[in-house]
């Protein structure tokens, strides 16, 4: 296989998120540090995105690529928190800036070039632009009918978008895009024996809730460790959406590439899949496994339709797959010294009791009832809502349950009651063209070095529908989660000379 996943940039990504985890669990320990590590860390990247702007867009994919909600620095500035991901955010938007500048005065013919040039509106130019025009309404809405501050921090995610240019003008180059898929793989393998080792330390009382590595974990932002029974905790961490997503760009690449005699090149993505696989599974997140089902189909759909996969290797992998669910059941219940439980049956038993499970459905009622009332350009970002939450983490602040908020569960009816049907059929046209663009660039026609590309592309296919499927029920698509993949699938598909 001449496309390689674990190859030099994997291993640095790898020792470098390490070296962050430590030195933001140290920080976390000895607030005193933390200051000067926020500021040294933005200093850096700005420093290396002014040399080469990939190395400012690699730091803040690797960033989104294990960092959840993107606190694992942040700093309070009068009583404003400002995190690492708003930094980093900040630092790649100058550079590209300057950069920019710096182009334009060094062009001779600047001026003739502004004037002779012809520019064609693309389908994607336009959609782009529809959705930022929902997203002005939706700020011009929520400032009009909404609490200015829930107004901010409702939108501050939506801003991510404005990292597209800075995507579409610097990843022209196929070197650039397997660097990027290496540090998704570092990231993700990092992440992922991370999700083990915290399930581990908490199942053996090595770490407790309540506890300083506890306490890190959730101030960090990057996710949540909850009590189930016994000895089983459920780890989920918000950026195990992209252990999701690079599990399947893997597989993808892996099945079509498939050759047993070559058992020395495919034994790091087999270890790769196993694992992530395994962190789908500990994560117990209901969402993922919808997510992952759905994404399952599709790889069938298209690997037989495009990819040109034989039968016998989907009942290979669908065989595979079964053997490996039953194996990872069985390692958990090690893991843990839980044999006494079945861990997708809890998950799936007694729905309309489970605590999670009647929150997310309480908010159907008034969602529904909002959304109606201003059904084509909504009520705009910041728009509140009351329900009766189970959460245990709200009952501690609201005994009785009821509780209001502007964030909600349901990704697609939360995008609509905020930006209307106009938003909402914006952002799905956006998906929509994506997708157009990835079945075209994904046929492949001889087994030649480009053609490994254009199976590369099918992978990216398949971690949005992943993407697309989850967002139903978990909110990824008015989070820069789930924004930065949109424009990173946006950029690869784009760049022409990437005929992969």
């Amino acid at each position: 296989m001449e496309f390689n996943f674990f190859g030099k940039t994997f291993q640095w990504i790898f020792l470098l998120i390490i070296l962050a985890e430590l030195l933001s669990l140290t920080v976390y320990l000895l607030p005193p540090l933390n200051q000067a590590a926020f500021f040294i860390i933005l200093g850096i990247t700005l420093i290396l995105a002014l040399i080469k702007l990939d190395y400012g867009i690699y730091i803040v994919l690797t960033e989104l690529f294990i960092g959840g909600h993107g606190h694992l620095f942040a700093i309070d500035i009068n009583g404003l928190t400002i995190s690492i991901r708003i930094g980093l955010f900040l630092m790649i938007l100058m550079a590209w800036v300057v950069k920019s500048q710096i182009s334009n005065l060094k062009s001779q013919n600047y001026t003739s070039k502004i004037k002779t040039k012809s520019y064609k509106l693309e389908a994607k130019s336009l959609i782009y632009f529809l959705l930022f025009i929902t997203i002005l309404i939706g700020i011009i809405n929520g400032l009009l009918n909404n609490n200015p501050a829930n107004v901010f921090f409702d939108t501050n995610a939506w801003f991510y978008f404005a990292l597209l240019p800075v995507f579409l003008t610097t990843l022209k180059e196929k070197q650039k895009i397997e660097n990027i898929l290496q540090i998704l793989t570092g990231a993700t393998t990092y992440l992922s024996l991370k999700t083990i080792a915290v399930l581990f330390l908490f199942a053996q009382n090595f770490a407790g809730i309540g506890g300083w590595f506890y306490h890190w974990i959730r101030a960090s932002g990057v996710g949540e460790v909850t009590y189930i029974s016994g000895t089983l905790f459920r780890i989920f961490f918000q950026s195990q959406l992209y252990v999701l997503i690079g599990f399947f760009i893997v597989l993808t690449f892996l099945i079509n590439q498939l050759k047993i005699k070559d058992w020395k090149k495919i034994l790091p993505p087999i270890l790769y899949l196993y694992l992530t696989s395994l962190v789908i599974f500990i994560s117990q997140s209901r969402s993922y496994w919808v997510g992952v089902a759905a994404a399952l189909i599709f790889l069938i759909i298209l690997g037989t339709w495009r990819l040109k996969i034989k039968l016998k290797k989907i009942a290979l992998l669908i065989t595979a797959i079964a053997v490996v669910l039953i194996s990872q059941f069985y390692l958990i219940e090690f893991i843990t010294g839980n044999y006494a439980g079945n861990l997708v049956a809890q998950r799936f038993k007694n729905l309309p009791q489970e605590a999670a499970g009647i929150s997310r459905l309480n908010q159907l009622k008034p969602l529904s009832q909002a959304i109606f009332q201003k059904l084509i350009f909504g009520w705009g970002f910041g728009k509140t809502l009351t329900y009766e939450s189970r959460d245990p983490r709200v009952l501690q602040t609201h005994p009785d349950g009821i509780y209001t908020t502007y964030a909600f569960e349901w990704g697609y009816l939360d995008i609509w009651l905020k930006l209307g049907l106009f938003g909402l059929v914006a952002y799905l046209t956006l998906i929509s063209y994506l997708f157009y663009l990835g079945i075209q660039k994904s046929k492949v026609k001889s087994q030649n070095s480009n053609s490994k590309f254009k199976i590369i592309n099918v992978g990216l296919l398949i971690g949005l529908i992943a993407l697309v499927i989850t967002n139903i029920f978990s909110p990824y698509l008015n989070h820069p989660l789930g924004i930065g993949y949109i424009i990173l699938v946006t950029a690869i598909f784009n760049e022409h000379k990437l005929e992969f």
